[in-house]
């Protein structure tokens, strides 16, 4: 039994050692012009995220007439992207160094942080497509409860399932040494080759169906009833037949842009073990890229979309700015 459990540990500990030195040479020795690319790429988004985000939250904030179901989800999801934003930074110097100088345990907070949050907006996003749905298909169904009471009791399931949905795949991350490198990243072991299937069905198979399903039959409500005043509700700009397909469209595209290289990289971890994985060693190196650009442009493109897009945010945003500048020259002129 001691020799089995010793030869386990050595079988363990060996295959740790291959897939490490395999990150090392599919995730390493990268030009210094795609690290400077990369790296300029992923800043941007940072500043365009946190610069729409925060816009997102003070324009929901500041206006009562943004104060609905829909907006609640909003402010919960740019609130949510801002924060995990700043984590860019750090995955900056990860790319840049090609080292993880943290031990085990941060290794896996970093981990859990970036993950839960992303998870987070990936339900937002699932739920706020059937709040849409159940208002334009079933609006007397919201109307016996208070929106925002609503709201904040399925924002509190959300982060309660993207937690469970985080918590499991954490613990297939380890941090891999050897005597030049250390990188903190999933070992595809048996346990966590069924997270990642589980995982891929649940964060991606899952919501684009509902999307597809969700935005096809508002679609349907639309066209057919295109003067609706329950359309103009929910969209909070008054939109017309054209308008709404073009968003319709443009949301599903973004999810599938921002998630499908994620949703590859698990099918991968899923499909094959460590040795057939370890012969994609271009592919794993290049994907693991696009997942690493993909992954940040959902805190960019969500504020677009959801916020920028509709007349009515930008009509309030324009009356926050307005009536700042005149507090502010009011104050000028009375010094």
């Amino acid at each position: 039994m001691h020799n089995n459990l010793t030869n386990s540990s050595e079988n363990e500990y060996y295959n740790l050692m291959l897939w490490t030195l395999f990150l090392r040479k599919a995730m390493g020795n990268d030009p210094v012009w795609l690290q400077v690319t990369i790296s300029t790429v992923l800043l941007t988004i940072f500043v365009v995220g946190v610069i729409g985000n925060l816009l997102t939250c003070i324009v929901i904030y500041n206006d009562r007439t943004m104060h609905t179901a829909t907006n609640f989800y909003l402010f919960n999801m740019a609130v949510s992207d801002a924060i995990v934003s700043f984590a860019i930074f750090l995955e900056v110097y990860l790319f840049v160094a090609e080292a993880y100088l943290f031990g085990e345990i941060a290794c896996k907070i970093h981990y859990f942080f970036v993950i839960v949050l992303f998870n987070n907006s990936i339900l937002v996003v699932t739920a706020l497509a059937i709040e849409r749905y159940i208002a334009i298909w079933h609006p007397l169904m919201l109307k016996s409860s208070m929106a925002w009471k609503r709201v904040m009791k399925v924002i509190a399931i959300i982060w309660i399932i993207a937690i469970l949905e985080t918590a499991p795949e954490v613990l297939s991350v380890e941090l891999t040494r050897t005597h030049h490198v250390s990188v903190c990243f999933i070992v595809p072991s048996p346990f966590s080759r069924v997270v990642n299937g589980i995982l891929a069905l649940v964060t991606f198979v899952i919501p684009l169906g509902i999307l597809l399903f969700v935005y096809i039959m508002i679609a349907l409500k639309v066209n057919i009833t295109e003067k609706s005043n329950s359309n103009r509700k929910i969209f909070n700009h008054r939109d017309n037949r054209s308008k709404v397909n073009k968003l319709i469209v443009a949301i599903t595209l973004s999810f599938l842009i921002c998630w499908l290289p994620f949703f590859t990289f698990r099918v991968l971890l899923f499909s094959f073990d460590m040795r057939e994985l370890m012969q994609m060693e271009k592919f794993w190196g290049t994907g693991y890229k696009v997942v690493l650009v993909n992954s940040w442009f959902s805190i960019v493109l969500n504020p677009i979309l959801f916020s920028l897009m509709s007349t009515k945010f930008r009509k309030a945003l324009k009356m926050l700015w307005n009536k700042k500048t005149h507090n502010q020259n009011t104050e000028t002129t009375a010094v």
